[in-house]
């Protein structure tokens, strides 16, 4: 199932994995502002350890990471697919992969977005590990 909706979801995943990359990477790099206008009201997130945040709690980890994972983090995104969409929602998968430290890590993450939005606002991800850190 593809539409401009899909298509603008998979957009935003990539468009805020690279600002992930560039926030939680080299010192100086990364606009904060990015996270707090890409996760709606009421937003949540579980970790692939179970962890659970809400909105205000997954900004406050995001601003306390800040560059946590130095210069040579490198992330890409794959796998994108649509899993369900109504008028209004869009549910996602994707696979978002970390290079850092000579690891390699990789999750699977259902993104749950508000496609009423320019560009779609983030309402809810799980992620769980595929390959955890070593």
């Amino acid at each position: 199932m593809t539409s401009t909706r899909n298509e603008a979801c998979a957009a935003e995943i990539v468009a805020l994995h690279q600002v992930f990359e560039a926030w939680l990477g080299a010192p100086g790099q990364g606009d904060f502002h990015r996270f707090e206008t890409a996760f709606a009201p009421g937003f949540q997130m579980v970790l692939p350890s179970g962890a659970r945040f809400d909105r205000d709690g997954i900004l406050a980890f995001l601003r306390d990471a800040r560059a946590v994972r130095g210069p040579g983090l490198r992330i890409a995104v794959e796998e994108i697919e649509t899993v369900h969409e109504t008028p209004g929602l869009a549910l996602m998968h994707y696979v978002e992969r970390q290079w850092f430290a000579g690891q390699e890590t990789a999750r699977r993450a259902a993104a749950l977005f508000d496609t009423t939005a320019t560009p779609p606002r983030w309402l809810f991800v799980q992620e769980t590990w595929v390959t955890p850190p070593a």
